[in-house]
């Protein structure tokens, strides 16, 4: 029992917990953009076609975007079905915050009003505005008696008039004249959309946002609000698409654990050129070109294999020993060919049981191989070595890059000297 517990504790307060405190971090920001910001929601049905494809099955239908700050930010969980019952938590009748409201032709994401609804979010086409007199007729909408022109891009259709004492058709005030803060909602696909001709005017606050775009599939992607042709959204795209083929190709970013002089504001991330030891070739550990081997005293990102349990994947490290010099540590003092080194960042300190490379003067454990180097860190705990005194000659192909900047904290930028 009391072995048990060691355990869960041990889990809690070491590498479990963090593991834990990372997801829940995720996650409050994952939903705090879904409430704020913008959601990713289906088309369940077919009531927009054609500029909206709805399939409720699985894997069909479009995918779009909501931008919930187009009109505001509306209480969390407000309208949310509580699990297992019938029951709707409403709670509040505004919004926390609100910007501008719905214009006409806006394709918005709302709650159903009808309880009964089959599905509980819709998407339609804003037509009404609060305070307008709204009559179809003929296959067309009119407001305040002027008939309305289709925007560009919407489809060509005509609304028709269902039959019945409908919102939008009838002709007495409450079936034709909008109530403040609330919408008449209609889909494009008129002859066979369950739209506000039916279930009736829609009130601000149950309007979750507006469709930005549609994001999948991607032969269907479509911008429904302009953004996309924007010159400042192209200069955006541009320096984007820069910088993830400068990311690829030329430079990445690393803690700097167990460096000295770093953290000083928390955990520096050094600067790595991709291309001081050769032309990278995307997505593999291969090269298009192979670069100079690293001089002594540079500060190298390396991939450590992982020989060794506990061992990180990528690791900093400084260049200790090139292709066939000996190497020897001898009471904390770096050993190149016999002769003592210093290297500037770098403190060695003695451990037993660490080794063998280094700390034998056998020539398998003393003697770097060509195309190889041996990598030493900055000791943070004597008995936790995990550099080349562990992990063996780095071969030329494992090197990643070398440190030349630290760029994170702001505050504490600076170049990496050698």
């Amino acid at each position: 029992m009391v072995e048990n517990a060691g355990i869960v504790s041990g889990i809690l307060s070491g590498t479990g917990f963090e593991w834990v405190k990372s997801l829940a971090i995720a996650i409050g920001i994952a939903l705090m953009i879904r409430w704020i910001v913008a959601e990713p929601f289906r088309i369940p049905s077919s009531s927009m076609e054609t500029t909206l494809h709805g399939d409720p099955a699985m894997f069909h239908g479009d995918r779009v975007f909501v931008n919930k700050l187009a009109y505001g930010t509306r209480f969390p969980l407000n309208g949310i079905r509580i699990p297992f019952t019938d029951t709707r938590l409403q709670y509040a009748e505004k919004r926390i915050w609100r910007n501008h409201d719905p214009q006409r032709w806006d394709i918005v994401v709302f709650k159903a009003v009808e309880p009964d609804a089959v599905h509980t979010t819709l998407v339609k086409r804003v037509v009404g505005l609060p305070g307008e007199r709204i009559h179809i007729q003929g296959g067309k909408v009119y407001a305040d008696g002027k008939p309305l022109e289709l925007p560009p891009g919407m489809p060509p259709i005509q609304y028709t008039s269902p039959w019945g004492n409908c919102y939008g058709v009838a002709t007495d005030d409450e079936h034709a004249v909008v109530p403040p803060h609330c919408y008449l909602l209609l889909g494009d696909n008129s002859a066979h959309s369950r739209d506000g001709r039916f279930f009736g005017w829609v009130p601000n606050e149950r309007i979750l946002g507006r469709v930005s775009c549609i994001w999948w599939p991607i032969p269907r992607w479509r911008d429904f609000t302009g953004f996309s042709g924007t010159w400042w959204w192209r200069i955006v795209v541009a320096i984007m698409s820069f910088l993830i083929v400068f990311r690829i190709f030329v430079w990445r970013s690393w803690p700097m654990r167990g460096v000295r002089g770093a953290g000083r504001f928390g955990i520096d991330h050094a600067l790595v050129n991709r291309w001081a030891y050769g032309i990278p070739l995307p997505f593999t550990r291969f090269r298009l070109y192979k670069g100079r081997m690293p001089k002594r005293g540079e500060l190298v990102l390396y991939r450590t294999g992982r020989p060794i349990a506990g061992a990180p994947d990528m690791m900093l490290g400084y260049v200790a020993g090139l292709p066939g010099e000996r190497v020897l540590i001898d009471n904390g003092t770096l050993l190149i060919d016999g002769k003592p080194v210093e290297i500037p960042g770098l403190t060695i300190t003695n451990a037993e049981g660490v080794g063998p490379y280094a700390r034998s003067k056998a020539k398998e454990h003393s003697l770097v191989p060509e195309d190889c180097v041996f990598l030493l860190t900055a000791d943070t705990d004597p008995q936790d070595h995990c550099d080349g005194r562990t992990l063996g000659w780095t071969p030329h192909a494992s090197l990643i890059g070398r440190a030349v900047a630290i760029w994170w904290p702001p505050r504490s930028w600076r170049r990496v000297r050698y």
